[in-house]
């Protein structure tokens, strides 16, 4: 729902730090021709055409662009890959678990890979796919970590299981079984955030009766509303549009409301700040993540006139 934009020099730095790795694990698994027996998996052999198609990504050009290619770019790898692969995307393939060694098991799981500091690099505060809920969690361990989803479930397709624009800071609801979790989003066409404007997504209300309102989205991408059901969480939120409203129709006149603006411009508050001030939100897109529910905030501002 929150577009996603970075600095691309932060996607040259991981990429420069992770194609060595993979390269190492790729040369690994090639010779070997696969995954040997272990107490927690079977012996998976792979095909002389899978180990050869291994061979044709084993460069520094080609792992460089995996890990880096932008959205639409990771649309093009997967057609390109499963045409030549037709049984990458089935789990139980040994070319499917061989991948998600060297991409997921050896990569994304290992220490190579911090995903905290991925996250704070990315500075990023909020979940993207719903602007309800910070992204940072407590394990079972009790230690704080980010939520990162894989936007291509890794499941599905390993080997973007360390692309950069694959990795989506998201908060658990989000990234869970009952929202996005494995499902197929390259065959659903979900779009990612990095794809996804502000105003794809627009936030308005409506009465229910006299004294009560509802919220509900004016503008939305419909398979995004399916898989993360962003109305219907949004309507637990039917009393921040009420109390931005009740700010200014209920307890306070236009007049008041104005004056009050004055007063805070007069004493060297910006648009910015006084939006904050009287809201609680953010007024630039590129604030939005910093705080759960700032869109919902400045849209239904918007409607109202409050900025």
């Amino acid at each position: 729902m929150l577009s996603l934009k970075i600095d691309s020099s932060q996607a040259n730095q991981y990429v420069e730090k992770m194609w060595e790795h993979l390269h190492k694990q790729l040369n690994r698994v090639i010779a070997s021709r696969g995954l040997g027996k272990t107490k927690k998996r079977a012996v998976s052999r792979l095909s002389d055409k899978e180990v050869r198609f291994l061979e044709s990504i084993n460069t520094e050009q080609k792992i460089k662009e995996i890990l880096s290619s932008i959205p639409s770019k990771l649309r093009e790898i997967i057609d390109e890959f499963e045409k030549k692969n037709p049984s990458l995307r089935v789990k139980t393939s040994n070319i499917n678990k061989v991948l998600y060694n060297v991409f997921i098991s050896n990569g994304y799981e290992h220490k190579i890979f911090n995903g905290l500091k991925f996250v704070d690099d990315l500075g990023l505060q909020t979940c993207p796919y719903c602007n309800r809920a910070y992204i940072q969690s407590v394990s079972k361990r009790g230690v704080v970590r980010p939520q990162i989803d894989h936007f291509y479930p890794k499941s599905l397709y390993p080997y973007l299981g360390l692309s950069f624009y694959n990795l989506i800071p998201s908060c658990a609801v989000c990234n869970g079984t009952t929202a996005k979790g494995d499902r197929d989003s390259y065959h659903d066409n979900l779009i990612n955030p990095y794809d996804i404007k502000n105003d794809d997504f627009k936030f308005a209300f409506e009465f229910v009766t006299v004294d009560s309102v509802q919220v509900k989205l004016d503008k939305k991408i419909p398979i995004h509303d399916e898989y993360f059901k962003l109305e219907e969480f949004y309507q637990h939120h039917n009393d921040v549009a009420d109390e931005l409203y009740t700010k200014l129709y209920r307890e306070n006149t236009k007049e008041h409301f104005d004056s009050l603006r004055k007063s805070l411009t007069n004493i060297g508050f910006d648009e910015d700040e006084i939006h904050r001030f009287i809201t609680c939100g953010y007024l630039k897109d590129e604030d939005l993540h910093k705080r759960p529910l700032s869109k919902l905030i400045k849209d239904i501002s918007e409607e109202l006139e409050l900025i």
